[in-house]
């Protein structure tokens, strides 16, 4: 069995300590942090927590007492104007090297504007650029940025999780399977026509105007989230575990098979990579719960059928379904590799078939739109990330024992590799390529990684495989002492 000896064991310490130290910190003058928020962003965390619940689950459509006139508008040049006074300009530089998603979301930006000017439709490019996609740009930002700091993480996401808790609600509320369902013309369906069609009872809007799989999608999204607020204490564990079966409730009455498959992927990484020992089969429990809780009231109300209907005669493989629409756009990609503009796919796709069709694939979005370039550069941006948030996990559990921090570190990476997982399934289905939720979910999957407490480098001690690890207190001191045999030299 393989020792440390004292001084061993101090270099260890003192590598750590120099490892950490050497990141970058809040200097006393009051600068810019990768670690600490000032004073000033403290009170914007919450507030953006609400903001991300208007712009991203449209919290005044279910709730019209919360609907301010202009107030998300307001609250975005707000957060735009303490993004100038809190981050210095000699920052930005440092954020942008140190930042590859940043980069990337700049690239989409700028290739946004460029194919604009060139695409089929230019006014209607720019046009979205200006009141859509630059605020899912902005929000990225301020995501990033903001929530750097792991207190204001956790507030934002807190307030967050509790407005699409509170759209749930009353979904789960208010949803009523044995409802009358009408025809186009207000007539009533025959019973055995929706017998036979369980899909004409799914959940149509959430709100005034919130589309069933898109809510589908932010649901599957804040799961993940919820699971992470869990962890800690009992108390969090019973909350948020009750939150997160609500958000699986809430799923069922849209019969999205696209969220279905978003919430299978979210939950895998979730259990595989987002804890380890006895963390990991209580994930796997609560998960468990969630789905039995899922198949259950999807029988209930009759589509469980929908739910496992993935056979040849769906219609999504037909000329009126996605996969049309799929080999569509990546056939008209290559035919202009240079881009049709931004949010031309429904325009083209009208001009050469009739009525205008969405994407339903965010991928292919990128690729249609924004040429070969532009699906270069968002695949590039989410290996970064996930990539980057694998190497964060590997070096949190690397310094587990020597940083107390570095296992909430672990399970972080662990939970926004399921954010991600899930954010991309669905948007694999749904046309959300340039929306607020995706650029939100990569926003704060770059928040974790850019306000990161731990080192860059692991000292080679920690890093090697089967090297022995001293297990310390946070004051540095060897949790015991190390044994002594006779013939042993003594240290030093």
């Amino acid at each position: 069995m393989t020792t440390l000896g004292a001084n061993q064991s101090a270099d260890v310490v003192s590598a750590v300590r120099e490892a950490t130290e050497s990141a970058p910190r809040r200097p006393r003058s009051g600068l810019f942090s990768f670690t600490t928020a000032s004073t000033a962003e403290r009170i914007i965390a919450p507030i953006l927590g609400l903001y991300l619940g208007y712009a991203v689950v449209r919290l005044p459509e279910v709730f019209p007492v919360f609907e301010v006139p202009r107030g998300p508008m307001i609250l975005m040049l707000v957060f735009l104007g303490m993004l100038g006074l809190a981050v210095p300009q000699d920052a930005w530089s440092l954020i942008w090297k140190k930042s590859g998603a940043l980069r990337c979301v700049g690239a989409l930006l700028g290739l946004a504007v460029a194919t604009a000017e060139i695409g089929i439709w230019p006014t209607n490019s720019f046009t979205f650029i200006k009141e859509n996609y630059i605020i899912s740009v902005a929000i990225f930002v301020i995501c990033m940025v903001f929530l750097r700091d792991r207190k204001n993480f956790r507030i934002a996401i807190t307030v967050y999780v509790l407005c699409v808790a509170a759209v749930s609600y009353n979904v789960v509320r208010t949803y009523d399977p044995n409802s009358v369902v009408l025809n186009d013309d207000g007539d009533p369906v025959a019973p055995e026509i929706v017998a036979a069609r369980p899909e004409l009872r799914r959940l149509q809007i959430v709100g005034e105007g919130l589309d069933s799989n898109d809510f589908g999608a932010i649901l599957v999204s804040t799961f993940p989230l919820a699971l992470w607020l869990s962890v800690g204490s009992f108390k969090r564990r019973v909350f948020w575990t009750g939150i997160a079966v609500l958000l699986v409730m809430a799923v069922t009455p849209t019969q999205s098979r696209g969220a279905e498959l978003g919430f299978a992927a979210a939950a895998a990484v979730v259990v595989s990579v987002g804890a380890k020992g006895w963390r990991r089969w209580l994930s796997f429990a609560l998960v468990a719960g969630c789905i039995a809780v899922f198949v259950m009231m999807a029988a209930g109300i009759g589509a469980a059928a929908r739910f496992s209907d993935f056979g040849e005669d769906d219609y999504n493989l037909s000329n009126e379904g996605r996969w049309f629409f799929w080999k569509q756009g990546f056939v008209w990609m290559l035919k202009r590799p240079w881009g049709y503009g931004i949010e031309n796919f429904p325009t083209y796709f009208g001009i050469m078939n009739g009525p205008e069709r969405a994407a339903h694939s965010s991928w292919v979005q990128y690729g249609m739109e924004l040429g070969v370039t532009g699906i270069t550069i968002f695949v590039v941006l989410c290996v970064w990330l996930v990539r980057s948030l694998r190497k964060h996990q590997r070096r949190a559990a690397a310094l587990a024992d020597v940083m107390p921090q570095a296992k909430d570190e672990q399970v972080l990476g662990g939970h926004m590799l399921a954010l991600l997982a899930g954010v991309l399934v669905t948007g694999s289905f749904l046309s959300n390529a340039y929306y607020p939720l995706m650029y939100m979910a990569l926003g704060l999957a770059a928040a974790v990684l850019l306000g990161s407490p731990l080192p860059d480098v692991v000292p080679d001690s920690l890093a090697k495989p089967g090297a022995a690890t001293p297990a310390l207190r946070s004051g540095g001191a060897p949790r015991r002492r190390l044994r002594r045999f006779p013939g042993d030299v003594p240290a030093g």
